[in-house]
């Protein structure tokens, strides 16, 4: 029996078909639904046709994300950090979709080749996950950098400059990479001896198994608890306090409003007055306009700021939820893991988690598009600039 889940990074599904092959036959009808009945079939569909069909999509919108943003130019703090994840969820996409390629082509071709390509794809996911937890902490970046400019303004409203944020994406990216360093300078790829057909082929394999293993429950542990838990806890603070201050603006303006159409009343009425008053009118109706825009805490680009934050914060949130949601089961219940009795429902909820977590990596355009007017020009300078260049062309020949 084969699986047909794509390797995750926290655990060595490498030698899964061999335990599956010693576990007892499942009972019951529930789990017979993910064994053998629809729910396999459900996963099948995910993992091959819905999850590489949104990698796709992934890669193209984060391809377009990083050259709108280095066209339209990293003049704020924002910009670099909306860049920096742009460029980790395309690294992310990458690596997992070449990773279910080569998975596929283990499954789907019997007659296999001297390389392991389901091997390789689980060296592979490992990147792949170190990326996403790239556009995990750079969210969280996000969501305190806006945060706490809106809560302590004068403070940090000028703090987050474009080469400080430049800075931090970029420590970001290194502590990343240099926390999964010795988990991934562990593995190798090297020939063996394959079980039951005696052929040599060239496969994964682990420098130092004892202190893999040592490393490997630290970086599990860490990926599916400290890691998602509290980023989503910063996240949601950051969310719930980014609300009341846009409903706190929003009351504002519209204060901003009636006492406008207040003033303006007041000096349409100055044509009955003498012209003595006219003028006083008129003067102090200036000056009431004057002392509320001094008043005024955010602009509306400011607004639309914070309402793209605060709707990426609640993509990253839907899109972490279930990662948290599998973490804890399979912390709290054994069976519910890869050599357990309920191996069949964790690759099924599995493929639901990796749904979520490359769609809220590839929907990300859409908010960029729409609150940021700035990533709207550049976008519709490029595209509509090579469709008219192309339609010129078309007209000519």
């Amino acid at each position: 029996m084969e699986t047909l889940s794509l390797v995750t990074t926290e655990s060595l599904q490498l030698t899964v078909r061999d335990h599956l092959q010693q576990m007892p036959v499942s009972k019951g009808a529930a789990l017979e639904f993910f064994d053998s009945g629809p729910g396999k079939s459900i996963h099948t569909f995910l993992y091959f046709l819905g999850c590489p069909v949104m990698q796709l999509l992934g890669i193209s919108t984060n391809l377009i994300n990083v050259t709108v943003f280095l066209r339209a130019g990293l003049s704020d703090g924002m910009a670099v950090t909306f860049l920096g994840l742009a460029g980790s969820d395309l690294l992310y996409n990458v690596f997992y979709f070449m990773g279910r390629l080569l998975n596929a082509v283990h499954t789907v071709f019997e007659e296999r080749p001297y390389l392991n390509t389901f091997h390789l794809s689980y060296i592979l996911a490992k990147h792949g996950r170190m990326w996403f937890n790239v556009s995990i902490l750079l969210t969280v970046f996000a969501a305190v950098q806006k945060c706490a400019c809106i809560a302590i303004p004068l403070t940090f409203r000028n703090f987050f400059t474009a080469r400080k944020s430049a800075i931090t994406v970029l420590a970001i990216y290194v502590a990343v990479v240099t926390y999964f360093l010795p988990f991934l300078t562990l593995d190798r790829l090297r020939p063996y001896k394959e079980q039951g057909t005696n052929r040599t082929r060239f496969g994964y394999s682990l420098r130092n198994a004892n202190l893999a293993s040592q490393i490997g429950d630290f970086v599990t542990y860490a990926n599916r608890i400290i890691l998602p838990y509290v980023s989503q806890g910063i996240v949601i603070i950051c969310v719930v306090t980014m609300t009341f201050k846009l409903r706190a603006a929003a009351q504002a303006r519209r204060k901003m409003t009636s006492t406008s159409d207040a003033s303006d009343a007041d000096l349409n009425d100055v044509t009955s007055a003498p012209e003595g008053d006219r003028r006083t009118t008129k003067k102090s109706g200036g000056s009431s306009k004057t002392t509320y825009g001094s008043n005024n805490v955010l602009s509306s680009k400011e607004l639309r700021v914070i309402r793209s934050v605060n709707i990426l914060c609640g993509i990253f949130i839907a899109g972490t939820t279930p990662q948290t949601i599998i973490g804890a089961f399979r912390l709290a219940y054994s069976e519910f893991g890869d050599f357990g009795r309920y191996y069949s429902v964790l690759t099924f909820t599995q493929g639901f988690q990796q749904l979520m977590e490359i769609m809220s990596t590839a929907v990300n355009i859409l908010v960029y598009y729409h609150f940021n007017s700035k990533y709207r020009r550049t976008f519709d300078a490029i595209f509509r600039h090579n469709i008219e260049d192309s339609n010129d062309e078309k007209q000519v020949t």
